[in-house]
């Protein structure tokens, strides 16, 4: 019966990306308020077309898409995705980029060029096909699938209360799944065993007691004898990390830790031996990395939480010009992403304490939001089954320990279930121009969904719900 499906899934590719250039073409941006109601009632739509339960629930701040099927199958499979956008201001897009126009692109024969072909569309209009290959091949499905689809550029602000609320009905699943197209430009797919959290915050240092211009800005000629905000601002940020670059400097920064185990380090030295590391730095578009071996920039990667100043604001910058200004207030927009053993609350706590240490008191810190990911080890069930879907599909996926891609992994493992990720398919450019999925290997996304939910189904081990 599987066969039937393959076939299905194989023959409705046309199919398949209608139904993805339907999806980019409804414009979700969170950032501009544009389109989440829209896209989440397409979606809900979607899902009761396709034979379930679908609704558009109201959130903290944008809708949550819930959906059910249930076909009294032994085993639940939670789908958990967004349908959310950054925002696509860009000037040098090639195409308008919410058109999701088919083209030859750069080197990489036909893909679709638009906002939400990699992130997060191109996965998210994969699992609808897959449940679709399913109902067009009359085959039932082999897990009963809940669908939580959220919005998540701005924080997943809605989910932790949705999951809270709804905790019971989700602890049915047997195991959570991130779609994800992670496969490079070389054809080498890729599996994530696990995910970073995201925190997002501002520094801010405004004139005041301790110094500065208190009433407005003021003319440079003053800084002898005036205290600069933003000096005070680039100098507390210099001390968050070390003079090269390498380690963070805040003392219990990483909370409990989340130590590199003797199986995470063999994966880390598998990558260092797989993997081309002048094709990498070519596809990130960089000259080098911060570390000189290959291997210590993947331990990084993995096992290291990025703190990175995202934006510096303060005074007037003009180019071909120049204000002789001593600013009133500074402001640095900073993401960090914590691991496990971490939490918001603890790093603020060491933030504070760091800041107040060095002598920046004058330091605010504003938390916009944030969240703790997790991971899984390889030799999980669903790992397992996850990594024979890749084989089946002729794949050998180099894997890794964890990506510093952002999703709130931790509230689903809380629930008791392990969490799995990524598909076939190779997209890239997310939050800038141009963004592409390729569609050569996007053939093989929905079949291996289609696979991935079969093997979930038969698996020994884990919970059947």
């Amino acid at each position: 019966m599987l066969e039937k499906v393959l076939t299905t899934a194989q023959n409705d590719f046309e199919r398949h990306v209608l139904r993805l250039q339907r999806y980019i073409r409804q414009p979700s941006v969170s950032a501009e308020q544009r389109g989440n109601e829209e896209i989440a009632a397409m979606l809900a739509a979607d899902i009761n077309e396709l034979g379930g339960v679908g609704r558009s629930v109201p959130g903290v701040d944008f809708p949550i898409v819930y959906g059910r099927f249930d076909v009294g199958a032994p085993r639940t499979v939670l789908i958990h995705s967004m349908y959310d956008t950054t925002p696509a201001d860009e000037p040098t897009w090639v195409v308008p980029p919410y058109d999701a126009t088919r083209m030859d692109f750069e080197n990489l024969g036909e893909c679709i060029v638009a906002r939400g072909a990699e992130d997060t569309k191109g996965p998210l209009a994969a699992v609808f096909n897959m449940i679709d290959s399913y109902k067009r091949a009359g085959v039932p499905l082999p897990v009963n699938i809940i669908l939580l689809i959220e919005a998540s550029e701005l924080g997943s602000k809605s989910l932790p209360a949705f999951v809270a609320k709804h905790a019971d009905e989700l602890k049915g699943a047997s195991v959570a799944y991130w779609p994800w197209l992670t496969q490079r430009s070389d054809g080498t797919a890729t599996v994530w065993l696990g995910l970073k959290g995201l925190m997002t915050f501002k520094l801010r240092v405004t004139a005041g007691e301790w110094g500065g211009p208190a009433r407005s800005d003021i003319h440079g000629l003053h800084e002898a004898w005036i205290a600069n905000p933003a000096q005070r601002l680039v100098a507390a940020l210099a001390s968050l990390k070390t003079a090269d670059g390498l380690e963070i400097a805040v003392e219990g920064y990483y909370g409990d830790g989340d130590p590199i185990t003797a199986e995470d380090e063999e994966l880390v030295q598998a990558l260092a031996r797989r993997i081309n590391a002048d094709s990498l730095k070519a596809e990130l578009g960089i000259a080098r990395f911060k570390q000189d071996r290959l291997a210590d920039a993947i331990r990084a990667h993995c096992f290291q939480s990025e703190l990175n100043i995202s934006g510096l604001q303060s005074g007037y910058v003009i180019e071909n010009g120049h204000k002789v200004v001593l600013p009133q207030v500074a402001t640095a927009s900073l993401d960090l992403r914590p691991l496990d053993g971490m939490s918001v609350e603890q790093v603020v706590g060491a933030m504070r304490r760091h800041l107040d240490k060095h002598g920046f008191k004058e330091v605010e810190i504003e938390v916009l939001n944030g969240y703790v990911g997790g991971r899984q080890q390889v030799s999980n069930w669903a790992v397992r089954e996850l990594l024979g879907a890749y084989k089946d599909t002729g794949l050998d996926p180099d894997i890794w320990p964890r990506s510093a891609t952002a999703i709130a992994v931790q509230l689903f493992q809380k629930l008791g279930m392990p969490w799995i990720a990524t598909c076939p398919g190779h997209a890239a450019r997310k939050h800038s121009a141009n963004e592409y999925l390729q569609l050569s290997s996007y053939r093989n996304t929905v079949p291996f969904m289609c696979r991935l939910m079969w093997r979930l189904s038969q698996a020994e081990g884990g919970n059947k719900k």
